[in-house]
């Protein structure tokens, strides 16, 4: 995923010119435009066009963040430095903070772990003390997690201080990615992505085409490479290493608002320290399931950068350099953007209920002007943004939380002291309709307008151009209104727990008749779905043998339902199995797994940049050849590979035809010629086949291995007729 964000942040040529010129046409419109207010509504055109100065405005600061990000190499880090990683927590569920103890005691480097326990609960210190990690609980809870933070710095005393959420779980390798950074000693932090693994969530959107976009993939992926060539790169709260004396130096972590990062971070800055954007996913997360912690986390996030701008405003606090104030302010007044989208959504309502409107004349005079900027900025928002950007999904969460950035604006005004709340992760299984009331007012009453007005129930006379944009405008905003409310409503949490997509061959073995090798297709320490060629009775019980990278877990379970279905036309049956006796190193083995090497694959698999219109472009000039092969299907079908006869390595399908597979497995095949033994619906053929290229892969130190097969003569026919099947006839 790492190399998809830095691959993607390089412009493409004939961007510089689209952004330019999409400036400079937006910037006449504006001068033009100051003529066109309409005497009648001079308070509805001065609204209206205020909001377009501020687009305007916040589009330049952005341009200004975006427009050369930085691009970093991991440095090799100095050895014998003290680190103490420092784990935050109030009410987080046990298991929840127990996955990310254990990520943290598996990082390589050495250091110390600190669970923060702001909840003071007798179950936590016990997990620290089986887990054998150090346990921090304070007195009161006063400054919440600023002063959770500055209480563990006074009982600790490592060089460099790593900070991890209750829910964000590291790479063993976490540390040796970012601590080389600190050789330059006027670094005061290191800053990576916060990504999150369960893909379901609210803030996720997966393609057909398995283009994994997030509510904050244009952040993560571009604005803090962005601010990171300015030096203006922020801490996020977690995942993240700071340096102790550069904490000390401004009197530990900032307290006085509830998002002590971004504080933090300004305060650090005016004292000249320097910060690191590592564009790389080293931790993995759990993002908001459904609406509500969605918008919890956001009027949080605002309230917060209310704060931040009363008590030490960007423009005016010592020390920041210019694009630092830019790039500063540039994310705090983008919580403002609430009050600008509604007025976006409320004008054409306006206009069609009471037929005032917001510009004198609606000609061929404002055609030819406001139609070139609107479709120049559009196309230099999607260049400019490298494909992370995504403009129609980035709209329809602009509708899902203008009013709650509105809300959150609200501490700028009242300057009130908020209390710091965690965001909730499970409890809400789905979205209620009242806490969409916003969003369907401006569907039913843009609905409502325009039947208004094209019924000829409306008293007055208006130009018909003018009818005419304002109902096409009015279409937009109820088409936004009702896909963005459809989604919040259907977003479901049907689990608990997220389920990692493993495709991971493993034995199911019975008391009788015997075991079956089958394909794990999720996995979770409390159960697996599998899929096999096979149906089992539902009741059944059975052991799991898992060969889970570096060893084999075996583990009893019953299995609860029994599916037919099938993959590309052949018969296969799901099963859903519950772990009935799982020893507590088995599922810490698990959880291991999972978080380094199902995550991984699963995010190698994902892409989260989509093409921009330039580079389609640059590729049709260019005239990309693709080379077609035979046809194959995605099969996931587990098999054994037989080294010498004697030595056999579990493995999965990833794709077969005719004349050949690519296979994924989690051991190296060292010779080329192998023999395999492939689970199929009728039987297991014993094959040949040559290994004609390999890709060994790291998941931060953990390796697994992707081969293509090419079949022996002899072996084509035997997978056409025992493999296959009727599959070509099934796919025609």
């Amino acid at each position: 995923m790492a190399s998809d964000r830095t691959f993607h942040i390089e412009r493409v040529k004939g961007t510089t010119f689209i952004a330019l010129l999409s400036i400079g046409v937006t910037a006449y419109y504006l001068i033009w435009r100051l003529n066109t207010f309409n005497p009648g509504a001079m308070g509805f055109s001065i609204v209206l066009y205020s909001a377009e100065v501020y687009g305007f405005i916040t589009t330049l600061m952005f341009f200004f963040m975006i427009w050369k990000p930085k691009k970093r190499l991991p440095i090799a880090p100095e050895q014998g430095l003290t680190v103490g990683v420092f784990i935050p927590t109030l009410n987080e569920d046990v298991e929840l903070l127990r996955k990310t103890v254990l990520g943290c005691l598996n990082m390589t480097y050495p250091h110390k772990t600190y669970i923060l326990d702001d909840g003071r609960r007798q179950e936590v210190e016990t997990l620290a003390g089986e887990l054998n990690c150090g346990y921090i609980a304070r007195p009161d809870n006063k400054d919440a997690k600023a002063g959770n933070l500055n209480y563990a710095l006074s009982r600790t005393d490592g060089e460099f201080v790593v900070i991890f959420d209750a829910d964000h779980v590291p790479q063993p390798d976490f540390l040796d990615k970012v601590l080389g950074y600190f050789r330059d000693r006027r670094v005061a932090f290191v800053q990576t992505p916060q990504d999150f693994y369960n893909i379901d969530s609210f803030q996720h959107r997966l393609t057909r085409n398995k283009k994994l976009w997030t509510e904050q993939s244009l952040f993560f992926s571009l604005i803090q490479p962005g601010k990171d060539k300015w030096n203006a790169a922020f801490f996020c709260g977690s995942c993240a290493v700071l340096r102790r004396k550069a904490l000390e130096d401004i009197g530990g972590f900032a307290t006085g608002t509830v998002t002590e990062d971004l504080h933090t971070s300004i305060k650090l800055h005016a004292g000249r320290w320097k910060s690191i954007y590592h564009n790389e996913s080293l931790a993995y997360g759990i993002a908001a399931p459904v609406l509500y912690p969605f918008k919890c986390q956001r009027l949080r996030w605002g309230q917060g950068a209310m704060q931040v701008l009363i008590r030490d405003n960007p423009v005016f606090i010592k020390g920041l350099t210019f694009p630092q104030r830019i790039c500063y302010l540039a994310s705090i007044i983008t919580y403002f953007d609430g009050f600008q989208k509604a007025v976006y959504y409320v004008s054409p309502i306006i206009v069609l209920l009471t037929g005032l409107y917001p510009i004198k004349a609606f000609n061929m005079d404002f055609l030819i002007r406001f139609i070139p900027h609107l479709g120049l900025s559009l196309w230099a928002y999607e260049e400019m943004t490298r494909g992370f950007g995504r403009i129609f999904l980035m709209e329809q969460y602009n509708m899902i939380r203008f009013n709650t950035f509105i809300k959150s604006t609200a501490g700028f005004f009242k300057n009130k002291k908020l209390r710091f709340k965690v965001t909730p992760k499970t409890g809400f299984e789905r979205t209620h309709i009242r806490m969409l009331i916003p969003q369907a007012l401006i569907l039913s009453v843009g609905i409502l307008s325009i039947f208004w007005t094209i019924s000829g129930l409306a008293p007055y006379k208006v130009d018909r151009g003018v009818i005419a944009a304002n109902i096409f405008w009015a279409l937009i905003n109820t088409g936004l209104a009702y896909t963005a409310g459809r989604y919040a409503l259907r977003k479901v949490q049907r689990r608990k727990d997220f389920r990692f997509p493993a495709n991971l061959p493993a034995l199911a073995v019975f008391p009788n008749p015997g075991s079956r090798l089958i394909v794990v297709e999720d996995l979770h320490e409390k159960g697996a779905s599998t899929h096999s060629q096979e149906r089992f009775k539902a009741g059944s019980t059975l052991t799991l043998r898992l060969p889970l990278a570096h060893r084999t877990v075996e583990i009893k379970g019953r299995v609860l339902y029994s599916k037919e279905g099938s993959d590309r036309g052949i018969p296969i049956f799901h099963h859903g199995i519950e772990f009935e006796e799982v020893s507590g190193d088995a599922r810490d083995a698990i959880v291991m797994f999972n978080f380094s090497y199902a995550v991984n694959k699963m995010m190698n698999n994902l892409s989260i940049a989509e093409e921009t219109p330039l580079l389609k472009l640059h590729r049709m000039l260019r005239g990309t050849v693709i080379q077609k092969r035979g046809v194959r299907y995605p099969l996931h079908l587990p098999g054994d590979c037989w080294i010498n006869a004697k030595e056999h390595l579990p493995f999965v399908t990833e794709d077969i035809g005719d004349y050949g597979m690519r296979i994924f497995t989690y051991h190296e095949i060292t010779e080329p010629l192998i023999s395999f033994d492939l689970v199929s619906h009728k039987g297991w053929p014993l094959l040949k086949g040559r290994i004609i290229w390999r890709k060994g892969m790291d998941f931060h130190g953990n390796k697994a291995w992707q081969y293509g097969v090419k079949f022996l003569i002899e072996t084509k026919k035997v997978v056409h007729k025992e493999v296959l099947g009727g599959l070509v006839h099934a796919n025609a």
